[in-house]
């Protein structure tokens, strides 16, 4: 088995987890590389791995994924952050995960994508793409679904989330929490300037277009500004054909850990 190795080096101090990964896979022989950089990449490696370790938190995780996902290659995170979602293991269950990975005890479960299409560029996300104005300045975004108007809307922007991404930054902005099994994508307002705003979910086959002539305005794809300082913006958002894939080693109750995770993250 090819193995590729993601170390964030502000997660993994001195890489040392990174390292003590790297001596057992030269135990058993096998092949992997090692990127340590607070960018993935696959360009580092001579070949395309099987699986993919990634040392860090849900920010890392979603640094990999969508490359990851463009090459059907599925991510184990070992958890070096607080909340750690995405994350499968601690780092004091690596070297039991990595001898399960290399028999191959495992199963991948698949996360569904958006993607985004601005100006003929794509981009893919596996939480949420989100159109927001400048700072301290509201935008005035229109939402349409299947070319139907939905609604018009002043607010520090706009955001559609996948169900991965619905305990994210939309849940922050109040939106509804969906299970992973759920096919379906919220559309949620930032800051509404407004008595009437409320979260909207739709089928995950819909395809969701926001406008905005606004100035400053930003385009925010999993938490990176990919777009900034536009005057005027138009996304067509819809459901990647690409899936994201997470190693995992025991099927888990997605409400006991939605408990877990948010109430002892702190």
């Amino acid at each position: 088995m090819k193995i590729g190795i993601y170390s964030n080096p502000h997660k993994d101090k001195s890489g040392r987890h990174a390292k003590e990964l790297c001596d057992l896979l030269d135990k058993y022989q096998a092949e992997y590389f090692l990127c340590v950089s607070e960018k993935f990449s696959l360009d580092c490696a001579g070949f395309v791995p099987d699986a993919v370790i990634a040392f860090g938190g849900d920010g890392t995780m979603l640094r990999a994924v969508s490359e990851c996902a463009e090459k059907d290659i599925p991510i184990l995170g070992v958890n070096l952050g607080k909340v750690g979602f995405l994350t499968e293991i601690g780092c004091e269950n690596m070297r039991e995960a990595a001898e399960k990975l290399l028999a191959g005890e495992y199963f991948v479960e698949k996360r569904i994508m958006l993607e985004i299409e601005s100006g003929g560029i794509k981009y893919y996300a596996l939480n949420e793409a989100a159109l927001t104005g400048s700072l301290c300045r509201v935008a005035e975004v229109t939402v349409e679904i299947d070319g139907t108007l939905a609604d018009k809307v002043r607010a520090d922007g706009m955001l559609v989330s996948t169900p991965t991404g619905s305990t994210a930054y939309s849940l922050a902005c109040n939106g509804p929490v969906l299970s992973p099994e759920v096919e379906a994508f919220i559309i949620n307002a930032i800051c509404p300037h407004s008595l009437h705003s409320c979260p909207i979910v739709v089928d995950s086959g819909s395809v969701i277009t926001l406008k905005s002539d606004s100035e400053g305005l930003n385009l925010v794809i999993d938490g990176t500004i990919v777009e900034s300082g536009c005057g005027s913006i138009n996304l067509q958002i819809s459901k990647a054909k690409r899936n994201a894939e997470f190693i995992r080693f025991t099927k888990q109750n997605f409400y006991n850990r939605l408990l877990h995770k948010l109430s002892n993250w702190s």
